[in-house]
């Protein structure tokens, strides 16, 4: 699969003439994302749309990218970052193509609506305890979630008595606890960015990407339960508009976020996306500063390297 890298790193006087904008709309609305299909009753309802090659994903996101480009840059920035709404015209599109996704997958696959689509919009205050709690390493019963994750190859070479084969990290073993405590600030946003993104850098905050069936790595396997599932969004996921965000061949790129097949996004919206925060870094960067201002001890490694998390993806859809 090809990928396009973070060139055009930029932001030039018209970007930073958008920041003061930015400031005013973005920082005071955080949490204000919408989620769930309650939210989509104000909105009209958009037949969904079929694809049949990558110029048609291409060309589609040309028009969505005019559409980012002629509304208002700090509400946009905004929305990017889970502290805003998409662009007017822009989230029912989303909206009926990710439900067309999940319908023809439960259709085909003789799944359950209801367990097909696990995971859509997170604004950027629900990305925030996510990461909270993984970052401080809470218990079950304390504000912990269970098992997070994949421990990276050098952690496990360093403390293999501790970690021993354990695929993920587990807060509740005290063995895990004792590495996760000797590790620095920098050497844990690295663990936690190999499954799971911060406030403000989620894919899940714009509508586009969605996670289906279920979100365990292990699972993922050639042969493992979900395989049938992951044969069938790669044979037919690109028909909906949609790529696989992180694969493989973007996971070999360092830094990267491991391969998701569950994660899938709609392609002419994410990668319109994309190109605006590769004209807009300055602003972009602006508001992650605003929203990691809580305890930026966190997110210094993330501050330095975001860029190459955002943009070290696939962004090509497979047609077979």
């Amino acid at each position: 699969m090809q990928k396009r890298s973070g060139a055009a790193h930029g932001g030039g006087p018209a970007s930073r003439r958008r920041f003061l904008g930015l400031v005013t709309a973005g920082a005071a609305a955080v949490g204000a994302a919408t989620v769930g299909r309650a939210a989509l009753a104000s909105e009209p309802t958009v037949p969904p749309r079929t694809f049949l090659s990558q110029a048609d994903i291409d060309r589609r996101r040309l028009v969505v990218a005019r559409i980012l480009d002629t509304a208002d840059p700090a509400a946009v920035a905004a929305w990017i970052t889970g502290t805003g709404s998409a662009p007017e015209g822009v989230k029912p599109e989303m909206d009926a193509q990710v439900d067309a996704l999940a319908d023809a997958a439960a259709a085909d696959l003789d799944a359950d609506r209801d367990a097909v689509l696990v995971s859509w919009v997170r604004s950027a205050a629900t990305q925030r305890t996510i990461w909270d709690r993984k970052y401080e390493f809470l218990r079950t019963g304390s504000g912990g979630a269970g098992t997070f994750g994949v421990i990276t190859d050098e952690v496990r070479a360093a403390y293999p008595a501790q970690l021993g084969s354990d695929p993920q990290w587990d807060p509740d073993k005290d063995s895990h606890r004792s590495v996760w405590e000797s590790l620095t600030s920098e050497g844990r946003q690295i663990e936690i960015l190999r499954t799971s993104t911060a406030p403000g850098v989620s894919r899940h905050h714009l509508g586009s990407d969605a996670d289906f069936f279920d979100t365990t790595p292990q699972d993922w396997t050639d042969d493992g339960p979900e395989a049938a599932n992951y044969r069938w969004l790669r044979a037919n996921a690109a028909r909906h508009g949609f790529l696989q965000t992180y694969t493989a061949e973007s996971a070999a790129t360092a830094p990267a976020i491991s391969e998701e097949r569950w994660h899938w996004s709609y392609a002419p919206v994410s990668e319109a996306v994309l190109g605006f925060v590769r004209a807009n870094e300055d602003v972009i960067a602006a508001s992650l500063d605003e929203l990691w201002s809580y305890d930026p001890a966190r997110f210094t490694y993330l501050k330095a390297n975001w860029r190459d998390y955002m943009f070290h993806v696939n962004e090509t859809a497979y047609f077979g």
